[in-house]
């Protein structure tokens, strides 16, 4: 059997060997490229590839998850970047294009994407996941880019604004028809983030994703990042800021993307709509291989942006185990996490992990009180087969 047909094989089988580079790719943990089997996930079907189906009118718009067992890239490659739209994907010219920055503004704003990118240039490195991520997909609703372009609160502060501003409100050019009382309106995407939630977390206007300029399906020419936060506060193809008084209260702000959930309180349960902003502590077994009676689990973990405490690994219900982390330090990164355990008995076998931040927020065992499919960070358990 030759080496591609033997490759093909294993491959089928789900047993392939990582490891076959001279060096490792840049930014990649180096254990990550040791020559060793893949031990094959049980709970994966055999076609599962992260892609929608049907024709692409735009590059990348039917990558729905990356996989995760194929990581080979501490930055996520554009192709491999989940995409979703609300009201489809929208071109817009970037020869055209322009940027208002109006509402309650001292002084408006009308900036070409020239003009954006000739102001102070930033790039940071950020994970950020779909707000409906979840084991469904295999958690691969998540990426981590570096991200390029000028921070949003300069440009806030040069405009200025009145002082009955409430919030900030960021408009994007795709729109569709919502149902409100009976009759239909048109509606442009848009979310809003209140002057304090901007102050701590920076966000930057970006126009590059991983040193190139944006595509379609990633916002271009314009798109907003916010650190530690959801993908839906990530707006694309935005095209106007606005200083306001009051509370954005369209569908993605008060009707969708709002996390129902239950609490107890003096023996009743008290349910709770809380909007989707700040990512919770998540983590994924991303791989299992093997050398010999020598077992590797490794994974991911991420939040928003308060530093990772620790993850722990529990195999067949065990007792927890420490992983060792591979900070970047970034803590708005994602980090990947590797743990080595003894030899596995032949047969089936269940894997979680959990991660714990410095504030001492933990991946939740369960999320069962929980109504809404947002904000899906409950322990993610893997089966595998030795």
């Amino acid at each position: 059997m030759n080496d591609i047909t033997r490759r093909d094989a294993l491959s089928r089988m789900g047993l392939v060997t990582v490891g076959l580079s001279a060096a490792p790719v840049s930014g990649w943990p180096e254990a990550w490229f040791l020559q060793e089997a893949v031990i094959p996930f049980t709970d994966v079907p055999d076609d599962f590839t992260g892609m929608r189906a049907g024709e692409e009118q735009f590059a990348g718009m039917n990558r729905s998850a990356q996989d995760l067992r194929r990581l080979e890239s501490w930055v996520t490659p554009v192709e491999d970047f989940f995409a979703v739209a609300h009201y489809g994907y929208k071109e817009v010219d970037p020869r055209t294009y322009s940027l208002s920055v109006g509402g309650l503004a001292r002084r408006p704003l009308e900036l070409s994407l020239d003009q954006l990118r000739a102001r102070p240039r930033v790039t940071r490195t950020t994970v950020f996941e779909c707000g409906g991520n979840s084991a469904r997909l295999f958690r691969g609703m998540v990426g981590n880019a570096e991200w390029t372009g000028t921070p949003l609160l300069p440009l806030l502060e040069e405009a200025g604004w009145a002082d009955e501003v409430r919030e900030v409100h960021f408009w994007a050019a795709d729109s569709g028809t919502e149902e409100l009382g009976g009759a239909s309106y048109e509606q442009n995407f848009a979310r809003s983030m209140s002057l304090q939630a901007i102050r701590e977390r920076n966000p930057i206007l970006a126009y590059e994703m991983n040193g190139e300029p944006l595509t379609v399906v990633h916002g271009s020419p314009l798109r907003l990042i916010v650190p530690g936060w959801y993908g839906v506060a990530q707006v694309k193809w935005l095209t106007r800021i606005e200083f306001s008084p009051d509370r954005l209260m369209t569908r993605f702000m008060a009707r969708d993307y709002v996390t129902l959930m239950g609490r107890e309180a003096d023996g009743r349960t008290e349910w709770i709509q809380t909007s989707v902003t700040r990512i919770r502590p998540t983590s994924a077994i991303a791989r299992v291989t093997r050398q010999g009676n020598r077992f590797r689990i490794f994974g991911v973990a991420y939040g928003d942006g308060t530093p990772l405490d620790r993850v722990e690994v529990r195999v067949d219900g065990g007792a927890w185990q420490s992983a060792t982390l591979d900070r970047r330090g970034d803590d708005h990164t994602w980090t990947w996490f590797t743990l080595e355990v003894p030899a596995l008995a032949a047969g089936d076998h269940t894997l979680v992990s959990r991660v714990t931040d410095r504030d001492g927020h933990t991946q939740p065992e369960e999320l069962s009180m929980k109504r809404t499919r947002w904000e899906n960070n409950e322990l993610f358990t893997r089966t595998i087969r030795v």
